[in-house]
């Protein structure tokens, strides 16, 4: 009898450490590029183990939400928010990021009036669970300035709240830079804005022209490991240049421009078979990393053809190694944990 107490308590002992974990693989599926098969500026957040897809279309913005990166293409799409008829933010709706900030949804964009000279940024709210209600209009998101503003992105460091976005130094459209300023809440710059970036290097000056300017642009933040970065796109969106850039924090402190060192080299460029990769978001899936940013299919193909792509990408000497783009024939494995913690959550285990 106590043999067999002895055998079923072993047998408790290995059922329990069978049971699936936090930090193991619960499934994974195979996909191939694009993932999205007509899109720009993808902006991808992850909400346990929901992926929320936001963007643009039509002077709209929609989240699509999705367990697998294979559903992008057919899931349910939510308006969250229609622009206005007229108004400084009724036309020309670009790259919309969702982000989850003090027990809210916030979305950023740029839009302007009709008129390319007044895009500014601006800021949604909602206080749902699922960034799938209607969002409210929150505010214009600017320094004192007021000047030409695009693809603003936001992080915390230290405890305080940044801002980093694309834009001219004053009214002519000759170059985009990106600036960084303080907030004092998710909708507020409370500083005045630190030039930290301009186009500099021939990589970064491709597509221009007299009539078109140099460009940085599409900032993101990636922080691991104590150290902080600002991969942006560079070179003419519209060329078969665009490419990213890396910019790392070195100083202490991310309002002094001499605090961020830039790499003499893109981190990531085109192929013969993936064109013009940029304007990247980065997303984190069963312990992986993965880069997820629009491309072209074809040299020329312009604007329009824009799709977005998906890719895993690795650490090297604690900097990003993002590799190539891998072409459409080249399964991408991505890896899912059934219960995933959100970044916030595993900061804080």
């Amino acid at each position: 009898m106590r043999q067999s107490i002895f055998s079923l308590f072993a047998v408790f002992l290995v059922a329990c450490n069978s049971q699936p974990k936090e930090t193991d693989v619960s499934f994974e599926e195979i996909v191939t590029n694009p993932i999205v098969d007509a899109g720009a500026d993808p902006w991808i957040i992850r909400q346990d183990s929901t992926f929320h897809y936001c963007y643009a279309k039509g002077g709209g913005i929609y989240v699509k939400s999705v367990q697998r990166f294979s559903d992008l293409n057919t899931a349910k799409e939510h308006m969250i928010w229609q622009a206005p008829d007229s108004g400084m933010y009724s036309k020309e709706v670009w790259a919309p990021e969702l982000h989850r900030l003090d027990g809210k949804w916030y979305v950023y964009f740029a839009a302007d009036d009709g008129e390319n000279k007044n895009h500014r940024m601006h800021a949604l709210s909602s206080s749902a669970d699922m960034p799938h209600a209607d969002f409210s209009y929150a505010g214009k998101v600017s320094d004192d300035t007021d000047k030409w503003a695009i693809d603003g992105t936001v992080f915390t460091l230290d405890g305080k709240m940044y801002f980093v976005w694309s834009g001219w130094e004053g009214d002519v459209n000759e170059a985009q830079h990106l600036y960084i300023a303080e907030m004092s809440s998710p909708t507020h710059i409370s500083s005045e804005r630190v030039k930290i970036s301009s186009p500099e290097f021939e990589w970064e000056k491709r597509g221009s022209s007299d009539e078109l300017p140099t460009i940085n642009e599409g900032p993101q933040v990636l922080q691991k490991g104590g150290r902080m970065f600002i991969v942006y796109s560079a070179s003419g969106s519209w060329s078969d240049s665009y490419c990213l850039g890396l910019l790392e924090l070195k100083g202490g402190d991310p309002m002094l421009p001499e605090s961020w060192v830039k790499g003499e080299n893109p981190v990531f460029s085109g192929t013969e078979q993936v064109i013009s990769p940029g304007h990247a978001s980065f997303v984190e899936s069963g312990g992986q990393d993965y880069i997820v940013y629009h491309a072209m299919p074809v040299k020329g193909g312009g604007w329009a053809s824009r799709q977005v792509r998906i890719k895993p990408f690795s650490w090297r000497e604690g900097k990003p190694d993002f590799g190539v783009p891998v072409s459409n024939v080249v399964e991408v494995k991505i890896e899912y944990f059934t219960n995933q913690l959100t970044p916030g959550q595993q900061a804080q285990r």
